[in-house]
C-alpha cells in the first residue's frame, strides 16, 4: 500500500508539472499574438507643388495606376513658355553677333572687351533659357513613384497653393503594423518572417520584420512591429486587418 501511495504521488507531481508547462507555453504563445494587425500601403505621398498657379489639366482619376514620372497635374505655364521663347531669340541673336564680331576682331575692328561683353550676354541668355525650361517642366506635376491615385483634391481652373493636389499610394508592397503587449518585447527580431493571415483575401502570406520600436509606450504598455509583405499581384487590399498565425 505504501509503494502504491508513493507512485500515485509521483504521477500527480508529473501531471502538475505538465500542466504548468502547458500553461507557460500557452501564456508565451498568447504574448506573441499582436493586439492589432493592420495592412497599410508601403508608401503614401500627398503630392503638392511649390508653385502658385491655375490648374489647366488633371491627367488622372481616382483609382488610376500611374508609372513613375507620369504626368498627374499640369499648371498654367504661359509665362514660362514666353520666357523660353525670349531666351531662345536672344541666344540666336547673340550667337550671330558674336560670330560677326570675332571676324572683325581678327582685323582689329572691334575690341576684346566688346567680344567679352557679347560672350557674357550669351551666357546670361543661355542661363535664362535653362531657367525658363526648368519652370516649364515644374508646371507639370509628375508621379514620384509608381502607384495608385487614392484621392484627388483639385480640379481644372482652381488656383493652387500649399494644399496637396492628390494622394498617391504604393500597394505592390504592403506594410503590416502589429501592436504587441510589453511581454512580447525581445521575442521578435528584425529579419524574422511571420506568417500573416488575411481573412478578406482568404490567404496566408509571409511578412518580414523590418522595424521594431525600441521602447514600450507607457500609456498602452505596448510596442509596434513593422513587417513588409510582397503584393505584386495586388491580391491583398491595403487597409484590411490581419492576424499572425502561430
Amino acid at each position: 500500500m505504501i509503494r502504491r501511495f508513493v507512485g500515485l504521488s509521483t504521477a500527480a507531481v508529473l501531471v502538475a508539472q505538465g500542466m504548468l508547462m502547458l500553461g507557460a507555453q500557452g501564456a508565451h504563445a498568447q504574448a506573441l499574438q499582436p493586439l492589432t494587425c493592420l495592412l497599410v500601403p508601403a508608401r503614401t505621398s500627398d503630392i503638392g507643388s511649390d508653385r502658385v498657379g491655375i490648374v489647366r489639366f488633371v491627367d488622372v482619376r481616382r483609382a488610376d495606376f500611374v508609372e513613375q514620372n507620369e504626368p498627374l497635374v499640369r499648371i498654367d505655364a504661359e509665362i514660362a513658355e514666353a520666357d523660353l521663347r525670349v531666351a531662345r531669340i536672344s541666344i540666336v541673336s547673340l550667337e550671330e553677333r558674336l560670330g560677326r564680331s570675332e571676324g572683325l576682331l581678327s582685323r582689329n575692328l572691334i575690341s576684346q572687351d566688346e567680344i567679352g561683353a557679347l560672350r557674357t550676354d550669351l551666357q546670361l541668355a543661355l542661363a535664362n533659357e535653362a531657367r525658363a525650361q526648368m519652370e516649364l517642366e515644374r508646371a507639370t506635376i509628375r508621379a514620384p513613384f509608381a502607384g495608385y491615385v487614392s484621392d484627388i483634391g483639385v480640379s481644372v481652373g482652381e488656383l493652387i497653393g500649399s494644399d496637396p493636389l492628390l494622394r498617391l499610394i504604393e500597394v505592390s508592397t504592403l506594410r503590416a503594423e502589429l501592436v504587441y503587449l510589453a511581454g512580447a518585447f525581445g521575442q521578435i527580431s528584425v529579419g524574422d518572417t511571420l506568417t500573416v493571415r488575411v481573412d478578406l483575401a482568404d490567404a496566408e502570406v509571409a511578412a518580414v520584420v523590418t522595424a521594431i520600436d525600441p521602447f514600450i509606450d507607457a500609456t498602452s504598455n505596448a510596442f509596434t512591429v513593422l513587417a513588409e509583405i510582397e503584393n505584386d499581384d495586388l491580391a491583398l487590399p491595403a487597409g484590411t486587418s490581419c492576424a499572425v498565425v502561430n
